[in-house]
């Protein structure tokens, strides 16, 4: 029997239409869907927020408020410092220039006796090549201008010999100084350690208890103190903060007492200082009185005599006490003197209390109105001049070898110890430079730990209240403690830095 062909069943007209609507629908739902729906659907940034450990934070930094603040220029207190040192300037030349014309017109109205005095030129010679200059161009003859030949020669040695010897001092302290800078940081390499193990220590504490407090909230839902090792080291904060004020107040005693018992000290010294005073001014009056008492008592003999040739030394006698017109006037009825002989002796005491300048000496201060040249010479140099004048005085020479060795031993001794007084402070300054740092081992570790402590607080935080919350699955939760331990592990602070 052979086979039948396959009819092929072709729907009618009226299943076609009756299908149709349908299919529109559908391709109507879905393009609906695909091209309008989903643009109003809102993006969950959930996932890189817990990735990013991004958390809310209510609190605003003051610093950028203060910040956004720019600071205005002021012309007002920029120039007003100008203005009054100008003024100051100003004012100090005017009142200068003030004084010089009131000097000036005093001078014209004013005794000769009660001017200033006028006061001589020294010119002083202290460098030994000057005065070996000074000395061939007044006189150049052979022997001064040996003699400041061997001035320079000398000079130009002294000038090397120290040299070297300040750049040997110089070359073996620099030496010195890198061998001290070496051993330190040799020695620095345990210290330095010592700070890298300790925050390597503080980072892994703070993993593990960061995973133990995972572990309890994940999986024993039990919500108990964030991050209670930290409490603790918080509150190991507290004391030794205690304990720093506690030193504090302490030392703020010792000096509070010490500057009350230096204001005590003050007050009595002070006391006894005006006593003092007190009893200098009794004394110097007493002493005066006493002195007056001698000079009247001197004259009073004197005139019971009654010698002409006295009359110069009664005169000075008057002045010393500056004694009254009448006083004098009784004394000369004495001598026998004219009306005119009194008044000449009254106008000379007179005078003498008016004047209180004095011409300095002329063996001190040189003739006014005169330049003088002197020399003053201090240097082995000024020997060997001496010596190059006078070589038939040996002790010259004896002078001038002495001396220099002398010298030159002492500038080595002094050189040199210097130089071992440098290097036992360098080697000192490094020993102290270590026991610093190795005291600052704990502080640098402590630091480490509190910065840390700032940085994962608010993440784990954040991790609480998400999961108090209950907006978090739990491996929702987990993905953000991972996160929060990588953070903890290699986020900032740096162990490395």
């Amino acid at each position: 029997m052979s086979p039948e062909p396959l009819k092929i069943i072709k729907p009618s007209n009226k299943a076609l239409n009756k299908n149709i609507p349908e299919i529109n629908s559908t391709l109507k739902g879905v393009l609906i869907n695909t091209h309008v729906k989903n643009n109003d659907t809102p993006v969950s940034f959930d996932e890189i927020q817990d990735s990013l450990l991004i958390h809310e934070n209510n609190k605003q930094n003051s610093s950028i408020k203060e910040g956004q603040k720019e600071s205005s220029f002021n012309i007002n207190k920029a120039i007003k410092p100008l203005l009054i040192g100008t003024s100051i300037l100003i004012g100090g030349c005017f009142a200068l220039s003030a004084i010089l014309k009131k000097s000036s017109q005093t001078l014209l109205t004013t005794n000769s006796f009660e001017q200033l005095p006028d006061i001589a030129v020294n010119m002083n010679i202290k460098e030994e090549p000057q005065f070996a200059i000074y000395r061939a161009i007044r006189d150049p003859n052979f022997r001064n201008i040996m003699g400041a030949a061997a001035i320079f020669i000398m000079s130009g040695i002294t000038i090397g010999c120290k040299n070297f010897v300040d750049g040997a001092k110089e070359i073996w302290l620099k030496k010195q100084s890198a061998d001290i800078e070496k051993d330190l940081q040799e020695n620095l390499i345990q210290v330095e350690t010592q700070s890298f193990s300790g925050k390597l220590n503080v980072v892994n504490n703070m993993l593990t208890d960061s995973i133990k407090y995972f572990d309890k909230t994940l999986n024993k839902s039990q919500h108990s103190n964030v991050f209670s090792e930290f409490a603790s080291f918080k509150g190991t904060n507290n004391t030794q903060n205690k304990d720093k004020n506690q030193s504090k107040k302490i030392k703020n005693i010792k000096y509070t007492a010490l500057i009350l018992g230096v204001l005590a000290g003050a007050i009595v010294l002070g006391k006894y200082s005006i006593s003092n005073i007190k009893k200098t001014a009794k004394l110097s009056q007493d002493y005066a009185n006493g002195f007056t008492e001698k000079t009247i008592d001197t004259i009073n003999s004197m005139s019971e005599n009654a010698r002409k040739e006295d009359i110069p030394r009664l005169t000075e006698l008057f002045k010393s006490i500056c004694a009254k017109p009448d006083f004098i006037q009784k004394t000369a009825e004495k001598y026998g003197l004219s009306s005119q002989e009194t008044s000449s002796i009254i106008a000379a005491v007179e005078e003498s209390k008016k004047t209180i300048f004095a011409d300095a000496p002329t063996a001190l201060g040189g003739i006014p109105k005169k330049i003088q040249y002197y020399c003053y010479i201090d240097e082995n140099r000024g020997h060997l001049y001496n010596w190059i004048l006078n070589p038939e005085n040996k002790f010259t020479k004896y002078i001038f070898t002495a001396f220099t060795i002398s010298s030159a031993i002492g500038y080595l001794f002094k050189q040199g110890m210097n130089a071992i007084k440098e290097v036992t402070v360098l080697k000192e300054n490094a020993k102290t430079e270590l026991n610093l740092r190795k005291r600052l081992v704990d502080v640098e570790v402590a630091n480490f730990q509190s910065k840390k402590k700032s940085a994962v607080t608010p993440l784990i935080d954040n991790f609480k209240k998400q999961a108090e919350e209950g907006s978090k699955s739990k491996e929702e939760l987990k993905q953000i403690a991972d996160n929060i331990l990588m953070e903890i592990k290699n986020g900032p602070p740096y162990v490395y830095t």
